[in-house]
């Protein structure tokens, strides 16, 4: 069964974003149709290369956040969406929230200093870092720690990302069509 898929017209304006019409998830929603995080890194840049980089770098908190926060960094890294873990980290630097970037340092650091881009490497150098022949799962909870760390992090996240899009509101406009699934009108 395919999706049908439809034409929407976005136009998120500078006075739209400053009076507050827009969150996070809806700020950016142009990229989440037009950016594929399945295809490799070469097919994610080139889909990224006519935003700006705070719609990308927002596009990519925002990805890391829904993964963490519904299954924890080993989802977010096993899945399609750990490409965009780089993009994330500046994002967190861009946007000030300090803490989250520390969390997803040591989360690098505990990958060996960086991650790949490609999804079957990422899951191979998970399941080499996290193997534990003496746990009864066959696994350690590594990230555990950064878990809950990002978890109290959360709230405040929402609330630092549309600081800085107000800030820079400028940097998320979009006008345009972008081809939707038809149930997500």
């Amino acid at each position: 069964m395919s999706v049908k898929m439809v034409s929407k017209h976005y136009d998120i304006k500078k006075e739209d974003i400053l009076a507050g019409e827009y969150d996070p998830q809806s700020v950016i929603d142009p990229l989440w149709w037009c950016v594929s995080i399945y295809d490799g890194k070469e097919q994610y840049e080139k889909d990224l290369a006519p935003f700006t980089a705070p719609q990308r770098a927002v596009f990519a908190i925002q990805w890391y956040a829904a993964e963490v926060c519904n299954g924890g960094h080993d989802q977010f890294l096993y899945n399609s969406t750990g490409i965009v873990w780089e993009d994330a980290l500046k994002g967190f630097e861009m946007i000030g929230a300090i803490k989250c970037a520390e969390i997803l340092r040591d989360v690098v650091k505990k990958c060996g200093g960086s991650i790949p881009f490609e999804r079957e490497e990422r899951q191979e150098l998970l399941d080499r870092i996290t193997a534990d022949p003496n746990d009864k799962d066959g696994y350690t909870d590594l990230f555990k720690e950064n878990d809950s760390d990002f978890y109290n992090e959360e709230d405040v996240l929402e609330t630092m990302i549309m600081s800085y899009v107000q800030a820079h509101a400028e940097d998320f406009t979009f006008a345009g069509d972008v081809e939707v699934p038809e149930n997500c009108l």
